[in-house]
Parts: structure tokens; sequence; C-alpha cells
């Protein structure tokens, strides 16, 4: 090139001066020599001498001037380039120019540049054809322009001596590469192995396409080798290829090899190396080290974090952390990418949460959330199974049977849950005194028919429904299908109480002695034996029913007394006086406290007047109205008494008798049969004037006693048809006509009852008060039992006390006694006497006579007063039997006081245990839950773990509305946590 510019000099130097000459020809030497910043000024001042000259030597002046700029990188270098093409566009050096130019750009990496530069000259013409080939393909390639730089490349790759031949194919490979023509691009790679330049670059393009290809054996034979040399290009990266195809051809071991390789050359991982090292760890059963890379992937919304959370919560279950494995599982199951790995993980996390009562999952939530949302999944029947089984565990049985009838209890387990959650839920509605729907759960479990032992239970309590609904026929039905187990044998002793109820002896009594061949407990034992010899009673087969009624008090059970009592009036009934007389005897004289004393001292006279043993009569109803005042018998006792004169044919003694109780007993039917009597007395012995003139004396009126009658009679028949209110103003009207008439304890009593049943209570206690001061009558018992109600119910609980307990003296029948019992204690409970109340149930209270929820109520109220009298160990025992044999809120609250007297013990552990156990199992009594947390938090700070229990408290204070709990958590947040800021991570149900 340089050879031509001097030759063009000497052509046209003739035009020269010798000064322009010798300028001209010092630049170009210095040009020749490299001094480029003495050939820019040379040529620079050379052109501005002749600023407007034209010529040869001008044009090569300019163009080497552009030359010595563009060598010395200056910044006109663009500007001289521009100003050449715009002084000389037709000059032969335009080519020229434009190489140079690119070549100078392409130094620069400005390809865009090069190839607006190089691509419109004719590169063949250029001297430096192979450069400008090269530097133009290369430009393009960078600029994406892959077909230009393939036109440039295969002029290259098809030259025999092209210095940038391999440059070329590799160039042209990694288009290929690009545009996914894999195949063609390992031609080209494969063809540099041998290239000097390229022999350390080309395994990892040769292995990344066999990669994309998927041809990790050929990797596996062609690297196992090439690694060998770690300095060869992209080691690490063609480490990690190495160790992803291992992978992918299931070599876990050796991959995990070069996995762990890859990590010592590499800082960071990305997600699907950290899945891949992971599940290989899995793979291998190294779950500790599948969970170290596991854990570490980024979460995003794709299968590589799907299913990494899936594997990780797999390895956290096969290391048993089953809290963490719950995390991993629900988090994959949110991930909706893979559908199969979401239904697997939601059921795994489902059964998890299930399984290990953790306090951050409900699992009746998740449970039947997977229900909704997978309602055609094989694991559905599981799935109810469990869900049924929690809401049987949390004595939730309405939502269990809803649950297990969603299923349409497709096979044996569903069946059986729902055979056994209807029947308990059953047992739950008979506790709560609704026979009704008891018995149609009752119904659903029998008909599953599938465990013989339910089906046998479920026919007991049916039949025990009906029995309260005094259905005695279906009772029997039902009773009579418990074929076998433990039931059986209540059932036929219930089969005997319906006979009885249903007045049909013959069969109660063959029943009843048909289980007293087997019975072995006494106490049933005793009871059968009254009851057969009551049947005998009923049938008036009196001597069978002395033998039944001798056995029963043979076996001393609590209804002794009663026994002994019907013994005696058997007696007299087969006119066995004596024995009778002996047996009333042994009633007063051995059951000082029965209630039949009065009736046995009152018969006993009445068998000694059939025995004509008159003056032990006159003994016994003296005895009779001396001991017993308040008796229902006293004024009948004094009417006896002149009948046994009458008797004697003491008819002076006799009058005297019935003269006193016409004056002691005026306005009364008693007074009216005393009157009867004088006029009898008096008449048979022709001394009528005399019985006139002892009328005479008296206040008394036949015809104003028939009045009397009348208007009682008016008022009783409003309070018949339940008008209240008119039966009110009736008996109101007949008690100012007739303060002391015959009806006068009739009318107070249901004048009582008129207000009792428009509610108000206060008139009604008032008047009951009176009846029940009056002596004894026949309303007195039902006087007392309204009175006691009614000022519980009122919590006058001092009255309540006091009634209730005069009633237990007087009550006629077992049914009366214990409700007056209880309503005793529950008077007590309320005036908190927790001492007497304890006192009385252990010293006083026939438990034996008790059953079902009155007895867990007595358990409670002595658990109960136990713990307030601190005496914990004792509470506890009965607060663990109240858990073991009672439901739903009663079992909350017991309990509740267990994990309080935890607390107390400072036994910490079994305090956490049981408050879990309570959240579990008793999700929807929030009060217990509440104050039970409440015990947690302080458990938490007792131990010092203040970080839960203020979460504990966090919890509390945005789901508890009880103002006493929120102001202890209060005094407990500003002792503890006055800096901080409640809140919680725990969701505690």
């Amino acid at each position: 090139m340089f050879y031509r510019v001097l030759i063009l000099f000497f052509l046209f130097s003739h035009v020269l001066s010798q000064t322009d000459y010798d300028d001209y020809n010092d630049s170009v030497n210095c040009f020749e020599i490299g001094d480029y910043v003495c050939s820019k000024i040379g040529f620079d001042n050379f052109l501005n001498k002749n600023i407007y000259a034209t010529g040869a030597v001008y044009e090569n002046a300019q163009f080497y001037l552009f030359l010595s700029a563009l060598r010395l990188y200056h910044k006109d270098t663009e500007r001289l380039f521009d100003k050449f093409l715009r002084l000389y566009p037709l000059s032969n050096r335009i080519d020229d120019a434009h190489f140079y130019m690119g070549e100078y750009f392409f130094e620069r990496k400005k390809y865009s540049k090069v190839v607006n530069i190089l691509a419109p000259i004719n590169i063949y013409q250029i001297d430096n054809k192979d450069y400008a080939l090269f530097y133009l393909g290369y430009s393009a390639y960078k600029e994406n322009k892959y077909d230009l730089a393939k036109s440039c490349f295969f002029e290259l790759i098809n030259s025999f001596d092209s210095t940038f031949k391999d440059d070329a194919i590799y160039y042209n490979s990694c288009m290929l590469v690009d545009e996914a023509l894999l195949d063609d691009a390992l031609l080209g790679f494969s063809m540099l192995k041998s290239s000097s330049k390229y022999v350390d670059k080309i395994p990892y393009y040769l292995a990344t396409i066999m990669f994309s290809q998927g041809k990790f054996k050929e990797i596996d034979y062609y690297l196992d080798v090439i690694l060998n040399n770690k300095m060869i290009h992209k080691y690490d990266e063609l480490v990690l290829l190495y160790a992803k195809s291992l992978y992918n051809l299931n070599n876990y071991d050796k991959s995990i090899v070069y996995f762990e390789e890859s990590k010592s050359l590499n800082d960071t991982l990305n997600n699907l190396d950290l899945y891949q090292i992971g599940t290989a760890y899995h793979a291998k059963g190294l779950y500790g080290f599948a969970i170290n890379h596991l854990n570490k992937i980024t979460t995003n919304n794709d299968s590589i974090t799907q299913y990494a959370l899936y594997y990780l919560a797999d390895s956290y279950i096969h290391t048993n952390n089953r809290h963490e494995a719950m995390n991993a599982f629900r988090s994959a199951s949110l991930v909706d990418y893979d559908t199969i790995i979401q239904h697997d993980a939601y059921y795994r996390f489902a059964l998890l949460t299930y399984e290990q009562n953790s306090p951050l999952y409900d699992a009746k939530v998740y449970l039947q959330d997977f229900v909704d949302k997978f309602p055609n999944s094989i694991h559905l029947d599981e799935v109810y199974t469990c869900l049924a089984n929690l809401y049987l565990n949390t004595s939730d049985y309405n939502q269990a049977i809803l649950v297990l009838e969603q299923s349409d209890l497709g096979n044996a387990s569903l069946k059986s849950q729902y055979q056994k959650i209807t029947f308990h839920k059953g047992v739950q509605l008979y506790n709560d005194g609704n026979f009704l729907d008891a018995i149609n759960y009752f119904n659903k479990s029998i008909k599953i028919y599938n465990n013989s032992n339910l089906l046998n239970q479920s026919y007991y309590w049916l039949g025990e429904s009906y029995y309260n609904l005094n259905m005695f026929n279906r009772s029997l039905e039902s009773y009579k299908e418990v074929l076998q187990g433990d039931y059986y044998n209540k059932s036929l002793y219930s089969q005997g109480y319906c006979y009885m109820k249903l007045d049909d002896y013959y069969n109660a009594i063959k029943q009843f002695k048909y289980i007293s061949n087997n019975e072995t407990d006494s106490t049933v034992l005793h009871d059968i034996y009254v009851r057969i010899g009551d049947g005998y009673f009923k049938l008036m087969n009196y001597q069978f029913a002395v033998d039944f009624y001798t056995k029963a008090i043979e076996l001393n059970g609590f209804q002794g007394d009663y026994a002994v009592y019907k013994k005696s009036t058997s007696l007299v009934l087969l006119e066995d006086y004596n024995l009778a007389i002996e047996s009333f005897n042994n009633l007063i004289n051995n059951f000082n406290l029965s209630n039949y004393i009065d009736d046995a001292i009152y018969d006993l006279g009445n068998v000694h007047i059939l025995a004509k043993n008159y003056n032990l009569a006159i003994s016994t109803f003296r005895i009779l109205i001396e001991e017993f005042p308040n008796s229902i018998f006293y004024s009948s006792s004094h009417v006896k008494i002149g009948l046994v004169y009458y008797m004697q044919q003491k008819d002076i003694d006799a009058i005297d008798v019935f003269k006193k109780i016409v004056l002691q007993f005026p306005s009364t039917n008693v007074a009216q049969e005393a009157l009867n009597m004088i006029k009898n007395i008096y008449s048979e012995n022709g001394e009528v004037n005399m019985f006139l003139d002892f009328i005479s004396t008296l206040e008394h009126d036949y015809t104003k006693s028939e009045l009397d009658s009348s208007m009682y009679y008016s008022a009783e028949l409003q309070y018949i048809q339940s008008s209240y209110q008119n039966a009110i103003n009736g008996f109101n009207s007949y008690l100012d006509y007739y303060p002391n008439g015959l009806f006068y304890i009739e009318s107070n009593y249901f004048l009582s009852k008129s207000y009792q049943n428009i509610g108000d209570f206060k008139n009604a206690i008032q008047i009951l008060n009176s009846v029940v001061n009056d002596k004894e009558h026949k309303y007195t018992v039902d006087a007392l039992l309204e009175l006691s109600r009614m000022s519980f119910k009122i919590e006058n609980y001092i009255s309540s006390e006091g009634y209730f307990r005069q009633l237990i003296n007087m009550s006629p029948t077992l049914d009366i006694k214990k409700e007056a019992i209880i309503g005793l204690l529950e008077s007590k409970y309320n005036l908190y006497k927790y001492s007497d109340l304890s006192a009385y149930i252990t010293d006083s209270v026939e438990c034996e006579s008790f059953s079902g929820k009155d007895f867990n109520r007595l358990k409670y109220l002595q658990a109960y007063s136990l713990f307030k009298m601190d005496k914990q160990s004792e509470a506890l025992s009965e607060f663990n039997w109240l858990i073991l044999n009672s439901e739903g809120e009663l079992r909350a609250e017991s309990s509740y006081y267990i994990s309080l007297i935890y607390y107390y013990k400072e036994d910490y552990d079994n305090c956490e245990e049981m408050v879990f156990k309570l959240i579990k199992e008793f999700p929807n009594y929030n009060i217990w839950i509440n104050k039970s947390l409440l015990i947690l938090a302080k458990n938490y700070i007792a131990q010092e773990d203040f970080f839960q229990a203020e979460h504990v408290l966090g919890q509390l204070f945005k789901s508890c509305n009880d103002p006493l709990i929120i102001e202890e958590m209060t005094n407990l947040k500003m002792a503890y946590f006055p800096e901080s800021k409640i809140d919680t991570l725990i969701k505690l149900k």
C-alpha cells in the first residue's frame, strides 16, 4: 500500500515546491517509522498551506492524515474519515479507508459501526480481505445479524489458509447453537478438537450441546476423561454439567461427588442446582443433606419450587421433624404448577395436621378444605375418617355426622365411624334430656348394623329414651333387641321396669326373677328384690311380696326402710298382725331417719286396732302426736284415738277427744269428721240436745260450709282450665270470705301455683311460706318442693338451702329426695360453702342412688369444692374422673381445672399438655379455651419462656372479649412486656 503512495508522489512531484516536497516527504517518513504524532502534524501543516490545492498528492496527504489520527486514536479520527470521503468520493482508497475505519471501530468493540462501515464495500478488492471478513462477520455476530455473519464466516471457513478459519468455525457454531441447530453446531465444534486456539474451549460447548440433546451417556464417556484436566476452559461449569448429567442417569452417588465439587468452585447455586443435589441426597436416603440443600431454594410459583418443597417435606418426615414437614407440604400444596404434586402434598399436609395436634394449624379446616378442593381424591375416605375422628374427639358430633353423610359412607371404615358418632350424638342428646332427638340418632346408628357392641348399646339407650318419654311399649321393643354384651343384663333389668310401668306385673316379676339368678351386684339385687316385692304386692300376692321384701331387707340396700314398710303393709293385708306389728317396730326402731317413720307409727296404730290392742293403739297414736307434730297424720291420729275410745264404748272419752279436735282444727275436714262422730254418739245415746248445745258454742253453719265449698271449687275450676289470673282472683276472694275455711290449705297452695304459672314468684313464695309453715298436710311436700325450686331460680340461695334441707327430711319418694339433695348442694355451692358442701357429699349422700348427669354433677361439686379448699391432689383425682366419664362443657371445664392445678403444682409440662389437649378436643368452648390460654401464658412465664408467653397473650388479645380475662392479660403484659406490641406468630385454636 505504501509503495503505491510513493509512486503517486513521484508522478505529481513536479507540481510541488521544494519546501512542500520536504514537508510532505518528512511526514511520509514519520508515518513509515510509526511516529504518528509527527506524521499527523506534518500532514496537517502541509494541507493547511495548500488549503485549496487538489491532486493525487493532496488526496494522499488527506488519507494519511486520517490514518495518523486513527493510529493515535484521536477523537478527530471520525471527522477526518468523513472529510476524506467527502473530498474524494471517487478515490480508489475509499475501500481501504472503510477497512481501516472498520478495524478502528472493531478494536474499540463498536460492532454496530463496524457493520455499517464494512457492509457496503467490496471486501474482495481489499488486500486484507480475511481481516475485513472476520471483522464484519464477528461484528455482525455480536449484533445478532446472523445471516451477514454466516456469509462472512462461510468465506473464511472454506478458505484453505485463512488465519481466521478456526475463529469462523467457532463463532459460526455458536450461532448454530443459538439457532438450536445443535447437530450442525456439534459438527462445527468437533472440527476444532485439534485447534490449538480452541482445544480448551471446545469441551464445554460439546458437552453443553450434548446435554441439551439429552445425550447424558455420551457426556459421561466424554467428560470422565476430560475433567482430569482442571485447567480446561469453564472447568467449574463442566463439573456442574457432568453432575447434572449423572443425575439424569440416576447415578446419584457419582453425581453427588461432582455436585459437591461444583459447590466448592461456585459461590452460589441456582434453584435447579439445589433441587438436583437435594433430591440426589434424598434418593440415597441421606435426608439431612437433602434438607440442607432443598431448604435453601427461593420460593417461586414453578415446578422446581413445588417439587423441592415436596421432597423437603418428605425428608423432614424421614428425620422425624413432622412439624417442619407440615410447613413444607403446605407450601408445596400452594404452588399450582403440578396438580398431582399439589394434591399429594395437600393430602400429606392435612394428614399431618390431624396426626400432630399442632396449634399452628386447625386440622378440621384443612381436612375439610382438602375435601372441597379434591372431591374425587383416592384419599377421600381416609380424610373423611380423620375429619370425623376430630369432630368425635371434640364432641362436635353434628359436624362429624355432616362430614360422614357427605362421604356417602362408601366403605366399612366410614360406616363404622358413622355408627360410632351417631351413637355418641344420641348419648349427648340423652344426657341433655332431649330424648326425641336422641331417638333419631340412635336409630341412625342402628341402621348401619356394623359394630355389634355399638348396636347393642344403641338399642339400650334407645330404650332408655323411650322410657323417659313414657313410651314404655316402644322402650320394651328396643330393650329386647339388646342381645349380648355389657348392656344385655341392663336391658333385662330395664325391661322389668317397663313391665312395671305398663302394670304388667306378671311379666315384670318374671323378668326380675330371671335377672336375679345371675346378678352379683348386691345393690342391683337389692333393687330387684324390692321391685319383685312391689309386683307381687300389686298382684295382691302378699305372701310372696313379704318373701321378696325380706330378701331385699337382708341385703341392707338403700331402699331398706321402704322394703320394711311395704313388708309390714303386706303382713297387715295377710292379717298376720303380730308379724306386722313386729315389722313396723323394726322400721321405727332401726330406721330413725326414714321418711316412713310417721307412716309406720300411724299404720302400727291401725294394726293394733285390727288386733284389738286398743290401749297399744292409743299409746302409738299418742307417740305420733307428741313426736311428729308436723306429720300429715297428726290430726288423723287424734281422730283415731277418739275412734278407739268409741270402739271401747268409752263415749265420754271419745266425745272429749272429738270436741278437742273440733276446737284445735277448726274449719278442716278433720273437724267436720269429728263433729259427725260427736253427733252420732249423742244420737246413739239419745242426747241430741247436747250436740245442739255444743254446736251453739261454735261458729259453725252447715249452709255456710256449703257456700264455702262452692266458692272454692269455682276457683279450682279456673285453675284446672289454666285461667290462672281468674284462679288468683277466685282463691283470693275465697280466702277473704273464709280466711279459716274448709279449704284454707288447698286455696293457698293452688293460689301460689297460679302465681308461679304467671311468673310472679314473689307472691308465690310468700303464699307457699304460709302453706309450709302450717302443720303438715297433704300439700306440705309439694309446697316445699316448689318453694325450694323457686327460691333457687330467683337466686335466693339462703332460703333454697333451708327449704331443700327441710325437703330431704320429708321426701316421700327417692326421686324427690335426690332432687332435694342436689338442690341443697347447689345452694351451698352458690353460697360458697365449699367445706360444708364437700363434707355433706362425703358423709350424707348415698352416691349409688344417683346416676347419669346427677352423679356427674355431684362429682363436679365435690371436685370444685376440694379445689377451692386447696386440696389440690384430691381435686385432681375428681376432675380426672370427670374427664373420663363426662362429655361436652363439663369435660372442657374439668380439663381447665386440671391444667390450673398442674400450674399451681409447678408441673409445667403436664399443664401445657392439658391446655393443648383442651384446645384440640373442645374448640367450641371459647370461655374454657381462653381461660386455658391465659394459664398457658402464665405457664410459659413461670418457665421464663417469654417469647412463647408474649405470643400466646397476643392471640388472646385478638380473640377474647371477656373483661376479666382481658384485665388479667393486661396486668401480665404490663408486668412482663411493657414495651412490646402484642402480636403473634402462632395460630392457637
